[in-house]
């Protein structure tokens, strides 16, 4: 009987972390929306500790452009976050600010969880309200570490203008 009521228990735990696989293709779809909102934050973190690559005047204008288009969108989709990355990549940072960048993503990945920073502690998850065509911005979000890590960047930002 023991035995039995240990086995229901690891395959009701299983059940529960074992995602349904259209979630989990989604929620890696939504993965770059996610990054966009990291960036800020690693930059932020640049910049107030890395004197040498502080961001210029240009490039805060630019970043402060694109924070903004961030702030008034309600639903991101993948795509346009990739197009923001790429520019903020390709046509804002220097190779040395995007290295640091880089190594912060990196070393912050590591020690994160699979599918951490997506979950919902009520109601209905981001994933989910993406999934059923709703709003989706996690920036938006200053419950969460990374809509804090967001609006921090974009105060600081402001505050460089």
């Amino acid at each position: 009987m023991i035995l039995a009521s240990i086995l229901l228990a690891v395959m009701t735990t299983f059940a529960q972390t074992t995602q349904d696989p259209a979630v989990q293709a989604v929620r890696e779809k939504l993965e770059v929306v996610y990054d966009l909102g990291r960036v800020f934050g690693y930059i932020h973190t640049m910049d107030k500790e890395q004197k040498k690559l502080a961001l210029n005047s240009s490039q805060v204008k630019a970043l402060l452009v694109i924070a903004e288009k961030i702030l008034k969108t309600t639903r991101f989709e993948p795509k346009e976050a990739e197009t923001l990355l790429k520019e903020i990549e390709d046509k804002i940072l220097r190779p040395d600010q995007l290295t640091f960048v880089d190594s912060l993503a990196i070393a912050q990945a590591s020690q994160r969880t699979p599918g951490s920073g997506t979950g919902s502690t009520g109601g209905v998850s981001p994933v989910q309200s993406y999934m059923n065509g709703g709003p989706f911005n996690p920036m938006l979000d200053t419950t969460r570490k990374i809509g804090q890590d967001f609006k921090a960047a974009y105060d600081y930002l402001k505050s460089k203008k």
